[in-house]
């Protein structure tokens, strides 16, 4: 047998903030919310305590291992809050700026070093690899101008959703 659980209204009304509606179930809704948490709670467990590894370590480690970076979901709701701030639609460039700005205290040292190819600082890549799923997800619309990121119905919907 599953076990009930009851909620008040207005813990109900913030549930629903982090399903998609008329996809997510509310258990669905549910995990979301735990595996933010535990990321969440695993970054700032190691954010403290964690230092800029060393120049061998980085040419040998190719691929960072799992928990150090900030996770890429955690810049999708950073990333839709932005584009409506900033009325649906903005260059790359300024997004990532404002999304920075609002990630700030999350983002921690291994977030803003180069990859290994020398060119991105991880945080904006991995931002950038979650603009591909908003895409894919229908939040951003994917027949934007080059280098302009822009939000869609779905993604207004969503953010609206959350406010």
């Amino acid at each position: 047998m599953m076990p009930v659980i009851r909620i008040t209204d207005s813990t109900w009304e913030r549930l629903k903030k982090w399903a998609i509606p008329l996809e997510d179930s509310p258990e669905d809704a549910v995990r979301k919310v735990l595996d933010a948490a535990e990321e969440l709670l695993r970054h700032k467990d190691t954010s403290m305590t964690q230092r800029k590894p060393t120049a061998s370590l980085e040419k040998h480690e190719a691929k960072l291992r799992r928990g150090k970076k900030t996770p890429q979901m955690a810049y999708r709701f950073p990333i839709l809050e932005v584009l409506e701030e900033i009325g649906g639609t903005g260059r790359v460039g300024e997004v990532l700026d404002r999304v920075e700005i609002k990630m700030k205290s999350y983002l921690n040292t291994y977030d803003y070093e180069k990859l290994p190819s020398g060119i991105d600082i991880r945080w904006r890549n991995t931002a950038m690899w979650e603009r591909f799923e908003m895409v894919k997800d229908g939040l951003l619309k994917p027949d934007s101008s080059p280098g302009i990121w822009e939000l869609s119905e779905k993604g207004r919907g969503t953010i609206r959703n959350r406010s």
